[in-house]
């Protein structure tokens, strides 16, 4: 099934040429990381946390800052918890930034790109990079489906390549407009990971999944292999590492199989080598 998997990877045209397409700086495994976000969020720092003690990173300072269902103007007009990344910034290096999903249904409403140059410009003014977490919609497409695209049939693959283009107008809009002398804004690629995945477990390719919704506890939220694969996504974009290196093993933290843990592994560096 390895071998399987890798042949699914030269299929698509995907090719490891480092992380980012070129070299570049990995980020200290000491970077104080806060994840301001929802429930697509929450889950990441328990599986994230391990990865980075495992790589080295013993002291890892990586907190979530959510509210349930919120847009990121929310967010920044209402407290969440257990911390918030709008007032307690200055303590942290890195803002980890995600929106309420579908962007279908928020981008405009809320005004997400704006929503997010407002975010990243003031983490940068109080001495922090920021990073945009690129989530999903749901999976469940026809009359259950979660939103218009869903409902009128369009399925999941697609939704997911619709979703990915306006996070990509949102991270634009950022980089467009960002300060003098702040990074461009990078951004964890959640929808194309899930494209991958689906695209590979159709195919055979994935050990010991059988559909999308093996790695999900409900219609948008993971379970903990769903978990873990984002984590190893966060892993390889906030810390410029490869997500290979990451131990099958970490402590009490649940695990996929080793065959389907190698496997993520394999999907995640080349998603992320091609964002």
């Amino acid at each position: 099934m390895k071998g399987q998997g890798m042949r699914w990877f030269w299929a698509v045209g995907l090719v490891v040429c480092g992380l980012g397409g070129a070299a570049l700086a990995e980020r200290p495994l000491d970077t104080r990381v806060v994840m301001s976000g929802h429930s697509l969020t929450d889950p990441i720092p328990e599986k994230l946390v391990p990865m980075v003690q495992a790589a080295g990173g013993r002291g890892a300072v990586i907190e979530r800052s959510t509210i349930p269902g919120s847009p990121m103007d929310w967010r920044w007009n209402n407290r969440a918890s257990p911390v918030d990344a709008r007032h307690d910034i200055a303590e942290y290096d890195l803002l980890v930034l995600t929106e309420r999903v579908p962007l279908l249904n928020t981008m405009d409403y809320h005004n997400s790109p704006d929503e997010a140059l407002r975010w990243a410009r003031h983490a940068w003014e109080n001495g922090a990079e920021t990073v945009l977490y690129a989530s999903w919609t749901s999976w469940v497409t026809g009359d259950e489906g979660a939103d218009d695209e869903a409902r009128a049939g369009l399925d999941f693959r697609e939704r997911l390549t619709r979703e990915w283009a306006r996070w990509q107008e949102v991270r634009d809009h950022v980089n467009a407009h960002r300060p003098d002398g702040m990074p461009e804004v990078d951004m964890i690629p959640g929808p194309q990971i899930m494209l991958a995945l689906d695209e590979a477990i159709a195919t055979g390719a994935a050990p010991g999944l059988s559909d999308i919704s093996d790695i999900f506890r409900d219609e948008i939220h993971v379970n903990d292999t769903g978990a873990w694969l984002m984590a190893l996504a966060h892993y390889a974009v906030i810390y410029d590492r490869d997500p290979r290196e990451v131990p099958e093993r970490m402590g009490r933290t649940p695990v996929p199989e080793p065959e389907l843990a190698a496997f993520l592994k394999d999907l995640v560096a080349e998603v992320v080598a091609q964002r």
